[in-house]
This record gives structure tokens, C-alpha cells and sequence, in this order.
């Protein structure tokens, strides 16, 4: 089992055993009050683990901690009334916390970093409270029963949370019986019309995907101009916020996106074709852009929904010509050549791939997609490949995709590769990177950086490569043969593997060595990238960005 899918198994368990240690000292301690300190303290864990949304997921693992007291009363002195209400009124009450937080979140916006001011009873009604209260009375529910305590004052506590929930349900019917009730947030809103922001990144992925809004960011900053993100997935929240300090608001469902589109908005920046998009879209009197989060010659990069925005930022003529290709019809207008900012950061190499000896190869393979059709992952050969680079003296870096491990079979293929780099690196000495210094501790540039050359699948890593002009192979896992250049252009500057690997040491010999097409990867990245100052290379995005924010009279200095 891959270590990345261990740790999820793992980190899914955990909340559901913390409670057999205290179940093992209440039953086989005397006396029991270190099983008691021990159900306090995983209460405890998951808090500071789990955080308040984490807390409220795990329902059952504090229900299982109530269950522990009353073994332990069963084995002691006898489990008296008022514990065992008070013990049943718990396990209800976390139970029923979905409907108590969701009753507190009616007509009221969750927020980062935006100063939305409350006012009074408002401010006390945090969507969240049930979470934070509920655990604390099983903490002292636990408390209670180890000290042989009254238990008045837990049932006191469940009875004040009781109160509550129960009103807090209610006002939250009145406010549903409400016909026609459409009313803001009004504390939100006023927060966003006193932000002022300017244009706003629309986000709607499944976790893990955070990163496709993270890329674009050091370049919608350079605007200089105040923004919004709207998010429509709660589970994106955590990691939005520690992407950007600019305000987040989240907007799960149609109706309320209209009370996050304050008057200042001028435009929204979209990085995929999220179902979700349509309803935003829907706003005609703001600039809808659409980015995607990769510039390569999957089906992705030209997708018909794409046509719906007003404008396509694409990074060069062949991001224009692979719609048409591929008969999708756009109005030319709606195109903008804006270059790819992300790989200014990318050193251009000219130096012969022969004269560096050994070479530093990156193997950069991609996920294996969402259906058979996007399935470019050369990870089923991915051994084979690491092998034969191996095997031509190169040093390996390897660097797969995100959502690599979301895929069993994909998990197990990447772990073959790196003990292969393991066992490598042992025998010889060589410095491989793979595992989680090519993951997180290192950005794809950096990789890039330290490469000399390149092994990828059909991927956007390929175009973006393409920026360094140096030497790369692409692996034709779908079996195109002499189609596999028509139908991804970029691979017409490329070593070509084959799925089987069957050419690999000839490929490997051109890419390492002889090298023949070093002289056509300029013109094939003006193709692909634009042609765009190396200096200023991502000014030419900014700007786009600019003008079809602030109209196509704009033409004021770039930020630095």
C-alpha cells in the first residue's frame, strides 16, 4: 500500500480508536480515573487536530466516548438516573448537530478574511457553537463521572444547549416560512460593499484542487487592484484561506450568489469548466474570463463550455488553433494571447544536451484523469522508463501529478518507480529526488529548474517545459502512432515513447545525446507561449488582465 493512501487510511481511523484507551483504562484500572483523563484528552486531540469542522464530523467518536463512562459506571458503583439522562441527552444532542448548524447558517454567509462586523444576539449564533459546546459538556460529562461529582451541573449545560438548539431551529423555520425570502446577509454584504473589491476568482473543484486558483494568484496581485474569491465548496475553505489573504465567501448555492456580487465588481476570473461556472456566468454586466489551470493539447484545453465566456485567456496561437482543430467554433474576439506567467520563473537552457554529463532527467507523469479518455498516466510503464534513463547514466527527478495517489493501481506503479530511484541511489550514489521532496518541499519550477532534460506524458508540464527550449520526450499512451503528432501538435519538437516502451532506448538516445530537434523548439514555443519579452514575459499577461478588467482603454502601469 502507497504511503500517501496509509496516511489517509489512517488519519480516517484514528478519530474511532481514540476511545479505546480510555475504554481500556476504565475497565482494567484501578482506580479508573486515568481511562476518564484519557477520554478528556482525545477529546481534546480531536479538537486541536480536527479543528471545529473536523470536530463536527466525527459524531460518532464522541458518542463512543459517552458509551465509555457508562461502562465504566457499570463497573463501578452503578450507573446512577441522573448520569444516564444526562449521558443519553449527550449522544442526542451531538447527533443531532447537522441540523442545528445548518439551522444557524440559514440566512448567513461563512467568510475569511473580511471584516464583516455583528451586532449583539447575531454575533453569539456562530454556526459552529454546537461543535465546540457539545464536546466540552462530554469533556465534562467525563469529568463528573470520575470525581463521583452531582451530575445537576451537565444536565444544567444540556438543558442551556437544549434551549438553544431549540430556538435556533425555530427562527430558523420562521425565517424559511418566509415567502419569497431572499434577504442578504446583511452583514456580509455590507462588509463587501465596503471592501470594494474589483473583480473576483470564481472557484467551484473538489479538494486538492485549491492549488489550480494558487498559480494565478502572484499574478492577478500584481493588478493592484482589490479582489474576491467566491468559493462554492465549503471543504476548499481552510486551504483558500492560506492561500490569500484577500476575502473568501462562500456561496454554495445559486441564490446566494447574488448577494456576493457587490457594485464594484467589473469582472470574475475563472481557472476551470466547473458545472458551477454556468451560474455565475449568468451576471451580464461583469467581464467573465476564463483562464483553465494548464495550457496543453488534452481535451481539456479545449472544451466546448469554454465558449460561454467573454473572454479566453490562452498562452500563444495554439491555444487559438486547437479549438478549431478539434471543431469547437469561438469567435476569434473572444481570444487573448496573454503568454503563460507561471514559467517566467523557468530557466531558459540553451547549452547542447551532449556536453552535460551526466544529465538530470525529470520524469513528470500525470494522473490517470477522471475516465478512460483522459487517461495519459504513464505510470503502468513508468518503472520501465525510470530504468532506462537509469541505464543512460541519468540522474532522476521524480515528479508526479497531484491526484496521482488518488488512483490505487496508479499508487502502487509510482511506489515501484521510487524504490527503483531507492534501490538506484544505494547501489550507486546517485541523488535521486522523488517522495515528498519533489511533492512539497519543491515547486514544479524548481524541478524543471534542476532538469536538463524531460520525460512527461501529454500534460500541460509539456508545454511549460517547453519554455526552457530544452530537450524533452512525450509517452504516446493511447497508442496514436503517426496520428499521436496531429492530434497533440507539441509532440512534433518530442522524443515519442511508445505505450510498450519498445523504442525507449532510441528515444532516450535522441533526448540525451544526439538531440535533432534543439533547432525547431524556439519557433514551436512562440507557437506554443507567445511571443513575449523573456524579461517581462508574464507583463503580457498582467496587462491582458488589466485591460478586460478595467475596459480596453486601460493602459496603466504594471504593478511589480
Amino acid at each position: 500500500m502507497h504511503r500517501d493512501t496509509l496516511r489517509r487510511l489512517l488519519n480516517a481511523l484514528i478519530p474511532y480508536a481514540l476511545p479505546l484507551p480510555a475504554l481500556a483504562g476504565i475497565t482494567l484500572l484501578t482506580p479508573q480515573w486515568p481511562g476518564y483523563l484519557a477520554g478528556v484528552a482525545a477529546l481534546g486531540y480531536l479538537l486541536w487536530t480536527r479543528r471545529l469542522d473536523g470536530l463536527g464530523q466525527q459524531r460518532l467518536a464522541r458518542c463512543l466516548l459517552v458509551v465509555v463512562v457508562f461502562v465504566g459506571a457499570a463497573r463501578g458503583d452503578g450507573l446512577s438516573v441522573p448520569l444516564a439522562l444526562a449521558g443519553l441527552l449527550l449522544v442526542g444532542l451531538v447527533s443531532a448537530e447537522p441540523v442545528l448548524v445548518k439551522a444557524l447558517e440559514t440566512g448567513r454567509l461563512r467568510t475569511e478574511n473580511l471584516a464583516v462586523r455583528r451586532a449583539g444576539l447575531e454575533r453569539m449564533q456562530a454556526p459552529r457553537w454546537p461543535y465546540l459546546a457539545h464536546t466540552a459538556l462530554v469533556a465534562l460529562f467525563h469529568a463528573t463521572a470520575a470525581l463521583a461529582l452531582p451530575a445537576w451541573p451537565v444536565l444544567a449545560g444540556i438543558g442551556l444547549a437544549v434551549g438553544l438548539g431549540a430556538a435556533t431551529v425555530f427562527a430558523a423555520w420562521r425565517r424559511r416560512a418566509v415567502a419569497h425570502d431572499h434577504r442578504r446577509d446583511a452583514a456580509v454584504w455590507q462588509a463587501l460593499v465596503d471592501a470594494e473589491p474589483v473583480f473576483a476568482i470564481h472557484f467551484s473543484a473538489p479538494t486538492g484542487t485549491e492549488y489550480h486558483v494558487g498559480m494565478w494568484l502572484p499574478y492577478l496581485e500584481r493588478l493592484g487592484m482589490p479582489y474576491l474569491v467566491i468559493l462554492r465548496e465549503a471543504r476548499c475553505m481552510p486551504e483558500m484561506a492560506r492561500l490569500t489573504s484577500a476575502p473568501i465567501v462562500l456561496a454554495p448555492t445559486f441564490g446566494h450568489l447574488e448577494q456576493v456580487i457587490p457594485p464594484s465588481l467589473k469582472a470574475c476570473f475563472y481557472v476551470n469548466n466547473g458545472m458551477k461556472n454556468v451560474q455565475m456566468i449568468r451576471f451580464a454586466d461583469i467581464t467573465h474570463i476564463q483562464l483553465l489551470h494548464g495550457d496543453s493539447d488534452k481535451a481539456s484545453s479545449y472544451n466546448p463550455a469554454t465558449a460561454m465566456f467573454d473572454k479566453i485567456f490562452v498562452a500563444g496561437q495554439a491555444g487559438i488553433d486547437r479549438y478549431l482543430d478539434n471543431d469547437v467554433l469561438i469567435p476569434d474576439e473572444k481570444f487573448e494571447i496573454t503568454g503563460r506567467p507561471q514559467v517566467s520563473e523557468v530557466r531558459i537552457d540553451r547549452k547542447p544536451i551532449k556536453d552535460i554529463d551526466p544529465p538530470t532527467v525529470l520524469y513528470a507523469p500525470t494522473w490517470a484523469g477522471w475516465f478512460n479518455a483522459m487517461n495519459h498516466c504513464s505510470l503502468p510503464i513508468g518503472a520501465t522508463i525510470v530504468r532506462g534513463l537509469l541505464a543512460h547514466g541519468a540522474t532522476v527527478i521524480c515528479r508526479p501529478h497531484p491526484y496521482t495517489t488518488n488512483n490505487q493501481a496508479a499508487a502502487r506503479q509510482l511506489a515501484l518507480v521510487e524504490q527503483v530511484l531507492a534501490e538506484d541511489a544505494a547501489r550507486t550514489g546517485r541523488r535521486h529526488l522523488y517522495g515528498r521532496t519533489t511533492s512539497a518541499d519543491m515547486t514544479l519550477v524548481e524541478c524543471m529548474n534542476a532538469a536538463d532534460a524531460m520525460v512527461s506524458d501529454v500534460t500541460a508540464v509539456a508545454s511549460d517545459w517547453l519554455y526552457s527550449e530544452k530537450p524533452f520526450a512525450i509517452i504516446d499512451m493511447m497508442d496514436e502512432g503517426e496520428r499521436f503528432t496531429e492530434t497533440f501538435p507539441l509532440s512534433r519538437v518530442a522524443y515519442v515513447i511508445d505505450s510498450s516502451a519498445s523504442n525507449l532506448d532510441q528515444a532516450l538516445g535522441d533526448l540525451l545525446h544526439s538531440d535533432p530537434f534543439a533547432g525547431q523548439r524556439a519557433s514551436m514555443k512562440t507557437h506554443y507561449l507567445g511571443e513575449f519579452p523573456d524579461g517581462a514575459y508574464a507583463d503580457g499577461f498582467v496587462e491582458a488582465a488589466r485591460r478586460c478588467v478595467l475596459g480596453e482603454e486601460a493602459s496603466l502601469p504594471v504593478a511589480s
